[in-house]
């Protein structure tokens, strides 16, 4: 795992074992929430989430790349976040077509809010108690497959958040899949990140193939 810096953005980019430069890997970009703020990457590295990703790594054979929000929010971060993920997807091992992006609470406004502007870029996202722009939304994000997840003990973010964004979406003719924890609070991303079946869905887009397999999807996702 290496620490790099891009345009005063610290992010933490892992390799899966016997990466080779001459093969084509997917990229799973990973946002973390508000409590991992910081201006070293200590915290990030022991984050839970970004350590349930990492160590699934080697076995699906994706690049894991996590950028560290210092301070504000990614909001406030999108414009190196945007140019950094930009730069690393245009390295000649990475497929462009398989860029996957998932976050939690305040990473999961960041989910919503990167797939939203660069929608041509993302083959999936899986976006866990966060939130946005409705509006937005239902523009941008018609061709992106949504995995949504929230807990509806959440005190943090109202999960009425995650459910107007899919709402907005699967409105207007998208795909946006929203699974509710009726017994989980703002913490459901430990379900989340556990569970095979959501890598097995992440990885199983590309934006070259989202339209016809969201087709063969069609009516298999609730929200």
């Amino acid at each position: 795992m290496e620490e790099k810096i891009f345009e005063k953005l610290k992010y933490l980019i892992s390799y899966p074992e016997g990466f080779q430069e001459d093969k084509k890997y997917p990229l799973v970009v990973f946002l973390h929430g508000a409590g991992t703020r910081s201006e070293t990457t200590d915290i990030l590295r022991k984050n839970a989430s970004f350590t349930n990703i990492w160590k699934r790594q080697d076995a699906r054979n994706y690049i894991l790349l996590a950028p560290l929000c210092q301070n504000g929010d990614w909001f406030a971060w999108m414009t190196p976040l945007l140019h950094l993920v930009g730069e690393i997807r245009s390295l000649p091992y990475i497929d462009e077509t398989r860029l996957h992006v998932t976050g939690n609470s305040m990473g999961g406004y960041g989910t919503w809010e990167f797939s939203c502007l660069r929608p041509d870029w993302v083959a999936s996202a899986m976006p866990i108690c966060g939130g946005g722009i409705a509006g937005f939304a239902r523009r941008n994000l018609v061709d992106v497959p949504i995995r949504a997840f929230h807990g509806l003990r959440d005190e943090t973010v109202d999960p009425i958040e995650s459910l107007q964004m899919a709402k907005a979406v699967n409105m207007h003719g998208g795909h946006a899949e929203l699974i509710l924890f009726p017994e989980l609070a703002h913490n459901c991303w430990d379900a989340v990140y556990s569970d095979e079946r959501n890598y097995d869905w992440l990885l199983s887009f590309t934006t070259k193939r989202n339209k016809t397999l969201l087709d063969e999807l069609s009516g298999d996702y609730y929200g």
